[in-house]
């Protein structure tokens, strides 16, 4: 169930992610772990 808000006294439904932006969060994620574990791997293999 959405929850909503009241601003100004008009209803507006409770801000959720969308794909696109969970995409993008995924990817600049990505690129630091693979870099940290990376490193790790190169430094006790």
């Amino acid at each position: 169930m959405a929850r909503s808000d009241t601003v100004y006294d008009i209803n507006c439904p409770a801000a959720r992610p969308t794909r696109a932006a969970a995409l993008l969060l995924a990817c600049i994620l990505s690129v630091p772990v693979f870099l940290i574990l990376s490193l790790i791997n190169w430094l006790f293999h």
